[in-house]
C-alpha cells in the first residue's frame, strides 16, 4: 500500500493557450495531460516530462497515489493516475488523465495482481502455472489504495487445486468488487509429446493450394519480350472478327 505521505510527485506545466500535439510532444520528450476531479471547477490541460513520469509509474503503477504540483504549486494535489494512453506503433505514453481526490473519499480503481511462492504442482509435478486475472477491481478510501494485491501461489499442491478471487487475502479498507467465483490462478498438466506434435501438426499452413505461391523446384515462367503484346492483339483481333460476324 502506498501511503499519502509516501507517494512520489510530479511537476506539471499547464498548457494554456499552447495547441501541442501528441507527435511534437513525444519528439520533445513530453507527455499530454489532464487533470480533473474534486475542487478542479475546469480541467487543467498540463504538459510534464516523460521520463519522469515513467521513474514515478514504476514506482506507483496505474490506478495509485500521485502528488501532482502545477506551475510550481506550494501544496500538491492528491491525484490517481487514472487513464494511461499508449501510441499504436512506438507504445510510448502520448497522453494520461489524472483525477484529484481527497484521501478521505471511497474509489473505485483496478489493481494488478502479483504472484509469490512457488507451486508444489510446478516444481515436483512439472505442470504449467496459469494466471486467468490480471487485475482486479477494487472499492476503498484513496489513502489506501494499494499498489499490487499479493497472493500466494503455494497452494498449488495438485492440478485440481484453484485459487479462487474469494480466496484472495486483501489489505484492511480494500473490498474486491470482482466476481468472487472467478479463478485466477491455476496449474495445468504438462503436454505429452504426441499433443505437442498435434499441435506443430495443427499449426503448419497448407500453402500448396494457394494461388500465386510458387512451390519448392518450381520455376517461374518467363514470357518473353513481345510475345505478351503480340497475344494480346491476336485476342482482340479474333473478338472483333466474331462481333462483326454477328452483325
Amino acid at each position: 500500500m502506498i501511503s499519502a505521505e509516501g507517494n512520489v510527485t510530479l511537476e506539471l506545466e499547464k498548457r494554456g493557450d499552447k495547441k501541442l500535439k501528441a507527435g511534437k510532444a513525444i519528439g520533445e520528450g513530453l507527455v499530454l495531460g489532464i487533470v480533473y476531479g474534486k475542487g478542479i471547477k475546469k480541467n487543467i490541460p498540463v504538459v510534464f516530462s516523460r521520463i519522469n513520469f515513467l521513474r514515478a509509474l514504476e514506482k506507483t503503477g496505474e490506478g495509485t497515489l500521485v502528488k501532482l504540483k502545477i506551475d510550481g504549486d506550494k501544496l500538491p494535489k492528491d491525484a490517481i493516475i487514472q487513464d494511461i494512453q499508449y501510441h499504436t506503433f512506438t507504445e510510448d505514453v502520448i497522453h494520461v488523465d489524472f483525477m484529484v481526490v481527497s484521501l478521505e473519499e471511497e474509489v473505485e480503481v483496478e489493481t494488478p495482481l502479483e504472484f509469490t511462492g512457488v507451486s508444489p504442482a510446478v516444481k515436483d509435478l512439472g505442470g504449467i502455472f496459469v494466471q486467468n486475472v490480471e487485475n482486479v477491481e477494487v472499492r476503498c478510501k484513496a489513502k489506501d489504495i494499494p499498489r499490487t494485491i499479493t497472493i500466494d501461489i503455494s497452494r498449488l499442491a495438485t492440478f485440481n487445486d484453484m485459487i479462487y478471487l474469494k480466496d484472495v487475502v486483501v489489505p484492511a479498507g480494500v473490498e474486491i468488487l470482482d466476481n468472487p467465483e472467478l479463478v485466477v490462478a491455476m496449474v495445468d498438466e504438462p503436454r505429452s509429446e504426441k499433443e505437442m506434435e498435434e499441435l506443430e501438426q495443427e499449426a503448419t499452413v497448407d500453402v500448396s493450394g494457394v494461388e500465386g505461391v510458387k512451390k519448392e523446384g518450381e520455376e517461374t515462367p518467363v514470357v518473353e519480350e513481345g510475345k505478351e503484346s503480340e497475344s494480346k492483339k491476336e485476342e482482340t483481333g479474333e473478338s472483333k472478327l466474331e462481333e462483326n460476324k454477328k452483325e
